[in-house]
């Protein structure tokens, strides 16, 4: 197994980058629109070498279970597009547990295969608030999740539209938050903006060879930058 900070040859680095998309009976309107961005944001990154050999793609959805739609792979072996359905209600709590079980699967396969790999990054995005029961119980999985002891613990960008509550994106947020402001437009161009916002954030880590954010996404306010859970 690669354990090396430094670049095995003829690979060089990998970034695991999961999407956790909100597929709750809330983005049930949104879902072809869903979709057909999610169509997009694939097309791009499978067009563009460069990205795919980088960023290496899974995504999650979630609502009352999560699901892994796509799991870690380089968009050029991918051989059917995903297909969403929106449903059920909108638990974060086994979404993070998910992710935190994916990502201890994912980081050594990479290394196995000869990377160097950079924090995982996870964009998370949501119209909705937690119905977790009781409502605080996503806290403790997020905790485990972006536990700094943990040496694979991922930097977690959210994106909140709809109902999504202020307060909590913000806290699921280690990086940076960026909240729909209904003010400069509705949820059908918050959605793909988001969404783009993700791609334009892959693309550009991609000549830094690490993550990379935009100081700004139409429609959205950034409401934090460095985020420290207390």
């Amino acid at each position: 197994m690669t354990t090396s900070t430094e670049p095995a040859p003829g690979r060089g680095k990998g970034m695991p980058t999961y999407l956790a998309l909100d597929v709750s009976r809330s983005m049930r309107e949104h879902e072809t629109l869903l979709n057909e961005t999610l169509a997009e944001i694939i097309k791009t990154l499978y067009l563009n070498p460069r990205v795919s050999e980088f960023v290496h793609l899974s995504i999650v959805t979630f609502s009352s279970e999560p699901t892994v739609v796509l799991r870690m792979t380089e968009l050029t072996k991918m051989r059917q597009m995903p297909v969403l359905r929106c449903r059920g209600g909108t638990n974060f709590g086994p979404l993070f547990e998910l992710l935190r079980d994916r990502i201890d699967i994912d980081v050594p396969l990479l290394q196995d295969q000869g990377y160097s790999v950079v924090r995982p990054v996870v964009f998370l995005l949501t119209d909705g608030a937690p119905t977790d029961r009781p409502t605080t119980a996503w806290q403790e999985p997020h905790r485990a999740l972006v536990d700094p002891e943990w040496k694979r613990h991922p930097r977690v960008i959210c994106f909140g539209f709809g109902d999504a509550v202020e307060e909590i994106v913000r806290r699921m947020s280690t990086v940076q938050t960026y909240m729909a402001d209904p003010a400069l437009g509705d949820a059908t161009s918050a959605l793909p903006e988001a969404m783009n916002g993700m791609l334009g954030s892959m693309v550009a880590s991609v000549q830094a060879r690490e993550l990379r954010l935009p100081t700004e996404v139409a429609g959205y306010r950034v409401l934090s930058e460095d985020y420290v859970e207390q």
